[in-house]
């Protein structure tokens, strides 16, 4: 191979030049004009390879950018960490969703962006990917703290790549947006499972149970529904506030799951009740022992919010197919039977019967009935007289609730007030008789009538309930009527829970001026030190004391003893149910302050009391037979 050919083309022109320049002769201009046609001919053919060069140079960029496009813009974030995690390379979405600039990125710590949950996870991937990345990629999901008020769900599949230039292993991560599909699985969950606890919600038990029972059609096995119902739930609840009680209702879905086989289903319904469908069941026996469990678990004290705990529950059986055929009357039956296991006092359970029914259909009834008297105004408060021992006058009124039904007669306050507490109708009963009392109280005055105090009963509800000192006071504004001539009465039980918001909230009634009383006094579990902080007006003697008191040497003590401790205390006393001549004499004998019952007045409608007012009628006590 000469010299020339071992030459580039540039070299080979350079030299061509080199020799053109030296010829003199003609011989060597001859070898110069064929020097020249050569030249030209690689000077030729080298811009030619010059421009496929740089064709193939441009060519190359195209795709380079192109790829480059498909790496930053791709749907997919894709990024690149070390075994520290710490971030190499991220293209342009990942760095979108993550809120900064590529530049700001590298080489900060992938985990600065993401929610603490999502922390351990996140490195147990990077752990995974370079101990066992070989068996295939990693996928994990974590979520993207992105800015202050945005997260984003992400999918993490990752597999561990050789870094040629530093000899070693880093993770290579594609990134994928998830949160749609987490979002709609999100709404999904929704719709069949209860948010609080995480049990089956009334959705999803309509499914399991139409299950069971074709499963039981199959099979021509029974299937049992449990209705549960937490006992005084609502107690808990309004003492220790909503918070609270939501994490008593999550513990006992807990305790109750734990009850079951995997087979079976515990379903939130709403509020404080559950049901659990046990299907495939062998006989009644067998849902006994289930039960067993559930009040075994009850049984353990539950600790909520720094408070130890007591629950019970009451329980109603019904079951397929002798006690229904379909998921809406087994529901509506054991529902019947938990109310009876509560009307017949609680933490216990009964198996649905055809009585049941019946009876259940009869208290919807009345409680049908009752909602029309209140909305249409049928119920009336008629006032009782408490009369002073010493004089005969009257010098105080009892607001009590009456209800004539034509269907029925005259219906008593002690069915009506227990079955609206029972059915949630007792605090507009209470704002209807409070207003009703007010405006009766405010039209005597307009009439010409002297004033007197007139006493309305209040249960626990109101007591717990927040904001009742102010509606009270509304209520006051909006009838005119004096808070000195408003007395309210408690029962000993409703003062004794949480007593230190009773006393906080009977003090702000004591300062707007109102009269306080403790009803049914000697029945609850007061203790003195806790009377005295009260500040209490009137005790009144529960009328079981004084229908005895004339026959029964310890309803005649006790009664003595709570007269002798009102007047120590600085205390009015009232005997309340006072019917005959022989039970004012006792009472008169031990200095008791004031008196109510049929001896001196039934309770009477607003026209027949006005007119007892009106003549001031004072006859001697003593006299009246």
């Amino acid at each position: 191979m000469s010299n020339y050919q071992r030459m580039t083309k540039a070299q080979l022109i350079d030299e061509l030049r080199k020799q053109q320049s030296k010829l003199q002769s003609p011989v060597d201009l001859d070898h110069s004009q064929k020097l020249d046609h050569e030249l030209s001919v690689y000077q030729i053919e080298l811009e030619m390879q010059n421009q496929e060069l740089r064709e193939t140079q441009q060519k190359l960029e195209d795709v380079r950018d192109h790829y480059a496009d498909l790496y930053d813009f791709a749907p997919v974030g894709y990024a690149t960490f070390n075994t520290q995690g710490v971030i190499e390379e991220i293209n342009l979405t990942g760095a979108s969703w993550l809120g900064r600039p590529r530049h700001e990125l590298i080489g900060s710590p992938f985990s600065r962006w993401l929610d603490a949950k999502s922390l351990p996870t996140f490195f147990k991937h990077l752990q995974r990917v370079f101990r066992h990345g070989n068996s295939g990629p990693v996928a994990d999901e974590v979520t993207l703290q992105c800015t202050q008020h945005q997260q984003r769900e992400v999918m993490l599949e990752s597999a561990p790549i050789c870094n040629k230039k530093h000899n070693s292993l880093i993770c290579r991560t594609a990134l994928m947006d998830i949160s749609e599909r987490k979002k709609n699985e999100h709404i999904q969950y929704l719709a069949y499972y209860d948010q609080l606890t995480g049990l089956p919600n009334r959705m999803l038990l309509q499914d399991r149970l139409m299950q069971a029972i074709s499963g039981s059609q199959r099979a021509n096995t029974p299937v049992a529904l449990l209705f549960l119902d937490l006992d005084r739930f609502k107690n808990i609840n309004d003492s220790l506030g909503h918070a609270a009680g939501d994490l008593l209702l999550q513990e006992t879905a807990q305790r109750l799951q734990r009850c079951v086989r995997k087979i079976d289903t515990v379903a939130r319904l709403s509020g404080d009740e559950f049901i659990l469908v046990l299907p495939e069941i062998a006989n009644t026996v067998q849902v006994r022992v289930v039960i067993e469990h559930i009040f075994n678990a009850m049984t353990v004290p539950f600790y909520i919010a720094g408070h130890k705990l007591t629950l019970s529950a009451s329980v109603g059986i019904s079951i397929y197919p002798d006690d229904g055929t379909d998921v809406q009357s087994l529901i509506r039956n054991a529902d019947a039977a938990m109310y009876h296991a509560k009307k017949d006092g609680r933490n216990r359970f009964r198996f649905y019967t055809e009585d049941m029914n019946i009876r259940a259909l009869e208290a919807l009834s009345f409680e049908n009935s009752l909602r029309r008297a209140l909305e249409g105004e049928s119920l009336e408060v008629h006032y009782q007289p408490q009369v002073d021992v010493l004089s005969g006058r009257i010098i105080g009124l009892e607001a009590l609730i009456r209800w004539y039904d034509p269907a029925v007669g005259w219906i008593p306050p002690m069915k009506i007030i227990p079955f609206a507490e029972e059915r949630g109708l007792i605090e507009p009963i209470f704002d209807w008789v409070l207003r009703t009392t007010c405006e009766q109280s405010r039209a005597w005055q307009n009439a010409g009538l002297t004033p007197i105090p007139i006493a309305v009963n209040i249960c626990a509800l109101q007591v717990r309930q927040k904001g009742f000192a102010k509606k009270i006071a509304r209520t006051l504004e909006s009838t005119g009527m004096d808070a000195r001539f408003l007395e309210l009465e408690l029962t000993e039980s409703v003062l004794m829970q949480d007593s230190e918001a009773t006393i906080a909230m009977v003090r702000e009634l004591q300062h707007m001026g109102l009269q306080l009383s403790i009803d049914d006094f000697g029945t609850g579990y007061s203790s003195l030190s806790y009377l005295r902080q009260l500040p209490i007006n009137k005790l009144k003697i529960d009328q079981s004391f004084i229908s005895d008191v004339t026959t029964n040497p310890d309803a005649a003590a006790i009664t003595s003893a709570i007269i002798s401790m009102a007047k120590n205390l600085k205390l009015r006393a009232l005997a309340e149910g006072v019917e005959t001549k022989e039970q004012l004499s006792f009472l008169q004998a031990q200095k008791c302050d004031e008196i109510q019952g049929f001896y001196f007045s039934e309770a009477l409608p607003p026209e027949r009391c006005a007119q007892l007012l009106r003549e001031d009628w004072s006859m001697e006590i003593a006299e009246r037979h």
